[in-house]
């Protein structure tokens, strides 16, 4: 890495190419070849001692990043392995909490969005594994892992190290893709940025201070709505007029509500609203799909030909004298009916701000309509679970949600006293997560089960 340019560095230049040459031309050719800005002759920061220019050159992890280094590796990664096979992968991921699922690819998306750059970069690692070699999966991660660290909205020393890591491994491996001819050279000006996030960071705070991210919203605002309320001819004048009075009408209604805030502040204060407390985790219909549905037909219907027995095993459970699992199976269920949901809702709990999320877990079989989906879902199964990382969690399929009957068979007897009315479900556990990841792609790994075996 070449040493970091100076004004001073940048000034002297300048001034050898005026002193030095006679015409333009010449001026701007003897610019040029330092990499230095031919056009102009006397800069405006000049007479700015205490301010480094190029210090104003700050990182954008939109443009950059998603846009421009991002946009890279999935080039890099279509012509090595084929649009078409990136694309398969791709399309057969399931649908995910927090990811958007491609279910045509991504090969035949045109303007791409910054939005749909995230989703992307969420998924490509695990689509690369097992058909790219290690070397060109270290580069991909540990510039995924560049993007994702230059992110954290606080950084210490520890997290800067991580992220001059993560630049190291992919320089450590970029070669591959210099063996594989997808490039002759990695100069390129957006790959050339990486090198100054780190102090960037440590001299200006954040990348979210200077991300040009948060005013990508403005181009509706300030141009497609400006350009749509003119006639379309000699439409500046008519965008400038229209964004003049949409300012002030703003205006206007903002000293509305201030005038109306001020004839009521005489007012006795209005009681709060009740607290709304946090919102149910998970939620359902108010009617199941299927009501009183045979056991059996669910089992065969959703893939559970362990429904019977597991459900053997949990209702004994909750008997005053419960007996052995063994015993248990040998038993007859009270009741050979139950209501189905094919979905249900839940809410994770935001924590950095009061934007509500919501998304729904699918198990679903087969119809007219359309094909089976039975969601895999992340289970919080014991003390040590977090909310960030897998320890203390399972990974499994939801085959069946259902409620156990309100009343037990004829000659059943009363449902005991704990008799769960909430709604249950019935999840296919996949094997235990490895206690360490992958050290090429660092993504935890299982398997799937060879015998169906889950708990409601």
């Amino acid at each position: 890495m070449s040493p970091l340019r100076t004004q001073t560095w940048t000034s002297g230049i300048i001034k050898e190419a005026r002193e030095t040459t006679t015409t333009t031309s010449q001026f701007h050719q003897f610019c040029m070849l330092h990499d230095v800005s031919g056009s102009v002759y006397t800069p405006f920061w000049t007479d700015f001692p205490h301010t480094d220019i190029h210090l104003a050159i700050t990182p954008d992890v939109l443009h950059q990043l998603y846009q421009g280094v991002f946009k890279h590796i999935v080039n890099w990664c279509e012509r090595t392995m084929s649009s078409n096979e990136l694309d398969c992968r791709i399309r057969c991921l399931p649908p995910a909490y927090g990811v958007r699922h491609f279910k045509n690819g991504i090969s035949a998306l045109s303007q791409i969005s910054g939005t749909e750059r995230k989703n992307m970069a969420k998924i490509l690692l695990g689509c690369l594994v097992g058909i790219l070699p290690k070397q060109g999966i270290l580069a991909c991660r540990g510039l995924l892992d560049f993007i994702y660290i230059s992110q954290y909205s606080t950084h210490d020393d520890s997290t800067l190290k991580y992220l001059q890591d993560a630049l190291d491994l992919f320089h450590q491996n970029k070669e591959y893709f210099i063996h594989t001819h997808m490039r002759d050279h990695f100069n390129i000006p957006k790959f050339h940025s990486l090198l100054h996030y780190v102090q960037s960071i440590k001299l200006l705070g954040t990348t979210d201070n200077y991300n040009t991210e948060m005013f990508e919203r403005l181009h509706i605002d300030f141009a497609k709505e400006g350009w749509r309320a003119s006639n379309q001819r000699d439409e500046f004048p008519q965008m400038t007029r229209w964004l003049s009075r949409q300012e002030k009408m703003t205006s206007f209604k903002s000293y509305i509500t201030w005038m109306d805030t001020q004839k009521t502040s005489n007012l006795p204060p209005a009681s709060p609203p009740p607290h709304k407390g946090m919102p149910n985790t998970i939620s359902l219909s108010k009617s199941p799909t299927h009501s009183g549905k045979l056991i059996r037909d669910i089992e065969q219907q959703h893939h559970a030909p362990g429904l019977s027995a597991r459900l053997k095993e949990y209702l004994n459970t909750l008997l005053p004298n419960p007996t052995s699992s063994r015993s248990a199976l040998q038993h007859v269920l009270p009741f050979d009916c139950l209501d189905i949901f094919h979905s249900f809702k839940f809410h994770p709990a935001e924590i950095t701000d009061d934007q509500q999320q919501r998304d729904t877990i699918k198990a679903a079989p087969a119809n007219s309509k359309g094909s089976s989906r039975f969601d895999t879902v992340v289970v919080l199964h014991g003390e040590s679970a977090e909310s960030t990382g897998l320890s203390g969690t399972r990974i499994g399929r939801v085959r069946v949600i259902f409620k156990l009957p309100v009343s037990l068979g004829q000659g059943m007897g009363q449902t005991p006293p704990n008799w769960l009315q909430k709604p249950l479900a019935y999840v296919e556990w996949y094997t235990n997560l490895k206690s360490t990841a992958d050290p090429t792609h660092n993504i935890p790994s299982n398997q799937y089960p060879s015998e169906l075996y889950a708990h409601p």
